[in-house]
Formats: structure tokens, C-alpha cells, sequence
């Protein structure tokens, strides 16, 4: 496995995402420039420019045509993922955390911070056809909003729009009822420290958790209860699950806190990215490269590789070798 440094941010990546078809990969960054790569060879095909502040995430609606973006200048932006041109531009009384669209590209989920006296919340905005958005001059008014006590660190969308799964700094996982305005489950996954981010499993039937207890964890999304636990060395920042057709695998990433970070050996930090079988929970490797803690991962939908983002500032874009479809974790291993 032969990774692609990919360098084009000045500053931390915040988070990397593939669209739906597996040949684009986004990320954002502290640097306010949201970037798209092509996932073949790492080629630089165009940025978004326009952000006054860091941009903690970002997200692709099912046709690749529409990014949105996630501001601490207070604003979530909506871009033409062709031209690179903003369409639209939601304004908030404080930073967006992380945003995502819902399945049919209609409504878009924006988080926004616990912070200037507001309470963090899930805000959800019902979104006109592509082609009206850029000719809307009105504001975009909220169509749902939930509050919530404790800061959210990252939120999607369940299987479908009836639902939306969020994470938070006290470790809880919860599921939002989009209907009735009320959560109808939760857990703590991890307890008392941050969950930092979740990722859907490519059927939609469980989730992975990234924790700051030295853990990941497999939840059921029925109920969020727990199937599996990853432990590791280190504080994960982000879990994503390979294609379940492909191989029974969980990666996480993560690392110590970047103020803690020395001049000393990126294996000595803890900054590999560690893989995991999904059901066994056995450790069976690591790769690293990174020199600084692994802030985001996206696996590839089709089960071909993943990418990861780093708070050295550079984006690796892993694709997976013939040896790697003969590890342990083979989806035929449990056949009779």
C-alpha cells in the first residue's frame, strides 16, 4: 500500500470526504479554502473560496453537483462542485461545526457551537432545486431546529430522513426523531470525553465511533447499543468502516492532542492509522506517514482504499493492494 501525499492546504485538514461514486475527494481546513482532488492521482482539480475562518467540515450531496461547507466564520456555504462558485450562504449567530445532506439533496443539517451564549443545536433547512438556489435572495429560515446541552462534535443523517445521528463532547451518541422533535435513543460511548465523529457502515446498519478514551466503537443503529470495541494507543480522532462487500475491516485514526505534539518520531506519537476486524475487534495492522495527529479518514465507497487528513496539513490517499483483499477479515470467512 503505496500512499499519495497530497499537499495543497496551508494548515490543519479538518476533515477528507469521497463523494458517492468514489473519484472525488473534498476536505476542508483551518487554511478557509475547501479543496477537491481527484481520488486516481491525487490531482489538484479546483478550491472554494470565499470563508473568512477555519472550516471544520464539509459535505457532498448524492450527484456531486452541490458541496457544503461548515464556517467558523459563522455561515454554512453552499458551492457548485463543478465552477466552485457559492450559490448560497447561511448565516448563524455562531460557528457551524459540521453540516450534511439529507438522502434526495432537499434538506441540509447544520450544527452549530455551544458558545456566545447559544446552545449548540441540529438546524435543518429545506433546500429548493439546484437550478433555484442561486436566484433565492431570501434568507434561509430554519425549518427544525434541536437544542442541545453539551456541545455536538459531528452529525448525519440516518438510513433515511426520518432520523439524524449526532455525537458529543461528553461522549454521548443519540438519536435525533426528526418527526416528533425528541431523541429517542442514546448511549454513552464513551464516557465522560469527547466522541469526536461517526461514520455509517455501507448498509446503513452500524455506525463507528472515534473516542477520546483510547477507543472505537461498532454501535447498532437500531438503538446505538454497543456490537464491538477497537482499543487503541492512542486518542481516536475518526473510525470509518470498509465496504461491507469487500472486507470486515474498521479504520481509525487519531493521535495526541496537537499542543502536546514534539519533535519526536510519528511512531512514538501514536499517529498510524490502525486497522481492526470489524467483528472480532482484533488489531491486524497500522500504517503511518503523518507527522501529527490523523484529524479525518473517508473509506472509499466501493472498498478500493481511504484517504486520510492530517494536522500536518497534508491529505493521504491510501489505495489498496492485491495483498490487502487476502488479509483476515474476508466477508466469505464466516461461510459454511
Amino acid at each position: 500500500m503505496r500512499p499519495l501525499a497530497l499537499h495543497g492546504h496551508t494548515r490543519p485538514v479538518t476533515q477528507v470526504k469521497y463523494n458517492r461514486e468514489g473519484d472525488l475527494i473534498f476536505s476542508s481546513s483551518k487554511d478557509t479554502i475547501p479543496t477537491v482532488w481527484s481520488s486516481l492521482d491525487g490531482t489538484r482539480l479546483g478550491t472554494y473560496e470565499g470563508h473568512t475562518g477555519a472550516v471544520w467540515g464539509l459535505d457532498v450531496n448524492e450527484s456531486s453537483t452541490l458541496l457544503a461547507t461548515a464556517g467558523a466564520d459563522s455561515s454554512t456555504r453552499i458551492w457548485e462542485v463543478e465552477t466552485g462558485v457559492e450559490i448560497a450562504r447561511i448565516t448563524h449567530p455562531n460557528a457551524c461545526r459540521a453540516v450534511s445532506w439529507a438522502h434526495g439533496d432537499r434538506m441540509l443539517l447544520a450544527v452549530t457551537d455551544q458558545s456566545m451564549g447559544q446552545t449548540a443545536a441540529l438546524n435543518i433547512y429545506n433546500i429548493p432545486e439546484r437550478g433555484d438556489i442561486a436566484g433565492n435572495k431570501c434568507e434561509f429560515n430554519v425549518a427544525t431546529q434541536y437544542r442541545n446541552p453539551e456541545k455536538i462534535n459531528h452529525a448525519m443523517w440516518g438510513p433515511s430522513n426520518d432520523t439524524i445521528y449526532f455525537c458529543c463532547e461528553d461522549g454521548a451518541v443519540c438519536i435525533y426523531d426528526v418527526e416528533t422533535g425528541k431523541e429517542k435513543a442514546s448511549c454513552l460511548a464513551h464516557d465522560g470525553v469527547h466522541c469526536k465523529r461517526i461514520n455509517w457502515d455501507s448498509d446503513y446498519g452500524m455506525l463507528a465511533t472515534a473516542g477520546w478514551d483510547k477507543t472505537s466503537k461498532l454501535l447498532d443503529g437500531r438503538d446505538c447499543s454497543v456490537i464491538q470495541t477497537y482499543n487503541m494507543a492512542f486518542n481516536a480522532n475518526e473510525a470509518v468502516v470498509v465496504n461491507n462487500s469487500v472486507m470486515n475491516h474498521v479504520i481509525t485514526g487519531g493521535g495526541i492532542d496537537a499542543q502536546s505534539v514534539t519533535n519526536t518520531g510519528a511512531h512514538q506519537n501514536k499517529f498510524e492509522m490502525k486497522f481492526y476486524h470489524k467483528v472480532f475487534g482484533e488489531e491486524l495492522g497500522g500504517i503511518g506517514g503523518h507527522f501529527g495527529p490523523v484529524n479525518s479518514l473517508s473509506a472509499e465507497p466501493n472498498g478500493n482504499g481511504f484517504a486520510s487528513g492530517g494536522e500536518d496539513g497534508f491529505i493521504r490517499l491510501h489505495h489498496f493492494d492485491a495483498d490487502y483483499y487476502d488479509s483476515p477479515g474476508k466477508p466469505d470467512e464466516f461461510a459454511s
